[in-house]
């Protein structure tokens, strides 16, 4: 049996094409995907609820490319995941860990 440090665990996974709560509460992000879908699109990852949370980052991707934050040991979100998107050619994944599981990380 792995010891409680090193055992691995799913995360969850969201997509968006358009603003919106990812998740509600404490968690830890381990990667975002932006694939610019017809159109350079951008995007803003924020811990909260909406665009008022700590901005934690901002993508850009130009027309038919993809750019993703990947993120080794993930970041810690204490009030949720929001994501705000410049128009629905920006197509957006989120891989989170809510706080429920973050003792098994």
């Amino acid at each position: 049996m792995a010891e409680k440090g090193l055992m691995s665990c799913v995360a969850h996974s969201e997509y968006t094409n358009k603003s919106r709560v990812i998740h509600k509460g404490p968690c830890i992000v381990c990667c975002v995907m932006l694939a610019a879908d017809g159109a350079a699109a951008d995007c803003q990852v924020y811990d909260g609820e909406n665009d008022k949370g700590e901005l934690k980052a901002h993508l850009e991707s130009l027309e038919g490319t993809t750019f993703r934050w990947q993120l080794t040991y993930g970041t810690d979100f204490d009030y949720g995941i929001y994501i705000a998107v410049s128009s629905t050619a920006a197509k957006v994944t989120v891989t989170y860990t809510p706080e429920s599981r973050k003792q098994f990380i």
